[in-house]
């Protein structure tokens, strides 16, 4: 999102710590500090993203749901060493009290149909952004994808089974209701869950 190179995931970090140094907009501060995060579901979705120390985890919950998740207002819980803050007024915590290089957490969006996520912080470094939090690098729709029928690029997928289809085939599969039951294929680990249909970070 930095440079807008396309980078093999195994260089990612290597390469977003060279942007981040030229190209975030941040305010120089002994006292303050930003955090590296990556967030993931597996293998296939993935994101880097900066938020300032002094930002509350509320904020990070929430770039997460408009980033990934947000769908009709659900709940959500980070898990981290080994404590629960949910969305239901808990998440009025300050990141850098929470979190050091090297913490892991774990992150769920709705209690009934979850979306799991885990998280790490890869690092810290002097420094505030501007913005508070920033997005730095994601992973692009996995190649793996594919239309369960002819294997063509997929526009849908059927929120009953999760199978996915090109824009001719979705109209062969009928056992599971058809249309009123087929979402978008969007790049989240969301897609074909509740009623998600992507955001403005596709």
């Amino acid at each position: 999102m930095l440079c807008k190179q396309d980078v093999e995931h195994r260089f990612i970090v290597r390469h977003i710590k060279k942007c981040m140094e030229k190209s975030v907009a941040r305010i120089n501060s002994e006292k303050e500090k930003t955090f590296l995060f990556k967030v993931s579901d597996g293998k296939l979705f993935w994101l880097y993203l900066e938020i300032n120390g002094s930002s509350m985890l509320d904020e990070l919950d929430s770039f997460l749901r408009e980033t990934w998740l947000e769908c009709c207002g659900h709940m959500s819980a980070f898990n981290i060493k080994g404590k629960d803050y949910s969305s239901d007024g808990e998440m009025d915590r300050v990141i850098h009290r929470l979190f050091d290089v090297g913490t892991e957490f774990d992150y769920e969006y709705d209690f009934g149909s979850t979306t799991w996520l885990e998280g790490k912080v890869i690092a810290t470094r002097p420094g505030k952004l501007q913005d508070g939090i920033s997005l730095l690098a994601r992973n692009h729709l996995p190649e793996i994808i594919q239309c369960s029928i002819c294997e063509k690029h997929p526009i849908v997928i059927c929120s009953v089974c999760y199978d996915f289809f090109c824009n001719k085939c979705k109209k062969k599969h009928k056992k599971c209701g058809g249309d009123e039951y087929m979402l978008p294929v969007v790049n989240s680990p969301r897609m074909g869950v509740c009623g998600y249909t992507g955001s403005d970070y596709e």
